[in-house]
């Protein structure tokens, strides 16, 4: 690719257009209730619990959350509420789920009463899988000794913490809480007293970031022996602290194609040289026998993800949904067409794709505009083939949404004409 090239750096990039294509079906409540109490299919499961809420907002960010002002009670007993609704329903009481994730806004800002109260309606409610994942997004500065015990005993075993960087300059750019020193502490605490796998999230490309400071973030990782490190380029959305501070001209970013991936490259070798991690997914390098991170392989690969809470979205089997508010959710039906094509974008979210996915998934025309496109990004060295697998190069992990989008985009305009106004 060349470097004028506009890189995607969000899956969401990848998949989010199909439905300029390919219109989905408004329905009903009462159709998704039904749904419901029909024989759930046998896919993997995951339950998506959305706190939009946090203490401390990210210059970065502008997700559905709002800063905390007052007492989170009442959406403690709205979440447990919820699950008590919907474990009623066959597709939770027919079969167990692999997978909980809380995300936000900042999931561990609840006191510990009220984590007790979501956690208990949950495990009275919802039947776990024997490997179940259970996570909880976290920051430092609020998970304390009374709401990691509170969370062990209701079964979380996974935290994703919201660490951006180790380095004190880009600690101070993201608005995170804690020095450097302080942050590796918490963390070894964190280690010693929760028996779950621990994990961080890495964005890099922050003002002022050198090479050897995305290395030093990766080594850290590597000495605190955690289970898996998501590592993103910074994105500046609409809305956020830091797209204001650009606008006023407070912050120059150096948003140069050739830099990221330098910075992108460095992490990424840094962390796997070794041997000891691995490229799990486009954004996400795990130790090898360690973080399974099953959460986004139920979300690309064609399970379900239930969503709970205000700003939460999901999808069980073709019906998509999300939560405007406690009142209030909309429903749609993906056709069959749309179903194969999120199924193919998915699939390349992570660095090798079974061949058999085009022959599994795809109609016979659909098939033949993937195969050539797979063609041509061979020539271009974007993705390698074996007898089983597609692989992607180097170039390709760097590219990989823009590569998942072009893949979609291609068999749309070709078997379904192009983009719908």
């Amino acid at each position: 690719m060349e470097k004028e090239i506009k890189r995607f750096k969000s899956h969401h990039n990848s998949t989010a257009m199909i439905g300029k294509y390919i219109p989905p079906k408004r329905i009903s409540e009462e159709d998704f209730l039904k749904k419901l109490d029909e024989k759930p299919a046998d896919v993997p499961r995951a339950i998506y619990v959305h706190t939009p809420y946090c203490d401390k907002i990210c210059s970065f960010c502008n997700m559905n959350r709002e800063q905390l002002n007052g007492s989170l009670d009442s959406y403690a007993e709205y979440l447990a509420q919820e699950f008590h609704k919907y474990g009623k329903y066959r597709y939770f009481k027919d079969k167990a789920v692999d997978v909980i994730y809380f995300g936000g806004g900042t999931p561990s800002v609840y006191k510990a009463h009220q984590l007790e109260i979501i956690l208990k309606s949950i495990r009275k409610n919802i039947a776990f899988s024997p490997n179940y994942e259970f996570t909880f997004e976290t920051t430092l500065h609020n998970l304390t000794p009374e709401k990691l015990e509170i969370m062990e005993k209701y079964g979380v075993n996974r935290f994703s913490i919201g660490i951006q960087s180790f380095n004190n300059e880009g600690r101070k750019f993201y608005n995170r809480t804690y020095d450097r020193d302080e942050v590796i502490k918490r963390i070894q605490w964190i280690k010693n007293n929760f028996r779950g796998e621990v994990c961080v999230d890495i964005i890099y490309n922050y003002p002022g970031q050198t090479l050897e400071d995305v290395r030093e973030d990766a080594r850290t990782v590597k000495e605190l022996d955690l289970g898996s490190s998501s590592f993103y380029s910074l994105m500046v959305h609409d809305g956020s602290a830091l797209s204001q501070d650009i606008k006023e001209n407070k912050i120059q970013l150096k948003d140069e194609t050739a830099w990221d991936r330098k910075l992108h490259d460095a992490f990424l070798d840094e962390l796997t040289k070794d041997g000891d991690y691995y490229l799990l997914e486009l954004t996400k390098i795990a130790k090898k026998g360690r973080d399974n991170y099953q959460y986004i392989k139920t979300r690309n690969g064609g399970g379900d993800t239930f969503p709970i809470g205000i700003g939460a979205g999901g999808n069980v089997g073709n019906i998509t949904l999300f939560r405007m508010n406690k009142e209030m959710s909309g429903y749609m039906e993906k056709s069959p067409p749309q179903m194969r094509i999120d199924r193919i974008g998915g699939a390349f979210q992570f660095p090798q794709i079974s061949k058999r996915i085009a022959e599994d998934f795809l109609t016979v025309e659909e098939r033949l505009v993937f195969l050539e496109k797979i063609k041509e990004l061979k020539e271009r060295k974007l993705i390698s083939e074996d007898g089983e697998n597609y692989t992607l190069t180097g170039d390709g992990i760097f590219w990989g949404n823009n590569i998942a989008r072009e893949i979609v985009t291609e068999i749309l305009d070709k078997t379904l004409g192009k983009e719908k106004n």
